[in-house]
C-alpha cells in the first residue's frame, strides 16, 4: 500500500510535466520498466533516484514519501493566493492541472 501511494504521486508528477514513462525514464537515468513498476507500486525508488527526482523537477520529498503537503501557503495578508493555493494542495491531478493551465494563461495575460 505505502509504495503504491509512492507510485501514484511519482505518476502525477509524471502527467503534470506531460511525460510519457519513456520520457521520464530518459530524464531520470531509469528504464520505462523501472518507472512502471515504481507507479504501480512494485518498487520503491531508492535514494539516487529521489535525489534525481528532487533536482529535475523541485518534488518535496516529504511531499513523495508520506503524502504530507508543505508548508508553502503565502502569509495572511494575501488572502485570494492563499485560498488558490490550498484548493490546490486538496485538488486531485486533473484539479492541479487545470489550476496549473490557470495561472500559465494569466500569467503570459500580464505579460
Amino acid at each position: 500500500m505505502f509504495s503504491e501511494e509512492i507510485g501514484g504521486r511519482l505518476k502525477e508528477i509524471r502527467l503534470s510535466h506531460g511525460l510519457s514513462q519513456r520520457e521520464l525514464g530518459q530524464r531520470l537515468n531509469t528504464s520505462t520498466g523501472h518507472i512502471s513498476w515504481l507507479e504501480a507500486g512494485k518498487a520503491m525508488p531508492g535514494g539516487e533516484l529521489l535525489l534525481q527526482l528532487h533536482r529535475e523537477f523541485a518534488v518535496d520529498l516529504n511531499w513523495l514519501l508520506t503524502g504530507d503537503e508543505p508548508d508553502c501557503l503565502p502569509d495572511q495578508s494575501d488572502g485570494e493566493v492563499r485560498v488558490l493555493v490550498d484548493h490546490y494542495c486538496r485538488a486531485d491531478v486533473n484539479g492541479r492541472e487545470i489550476i496549473r493551465n490557470l495561472a500559465n494563461y494569466a500569467g503570459k495575460e500580464r505579460s
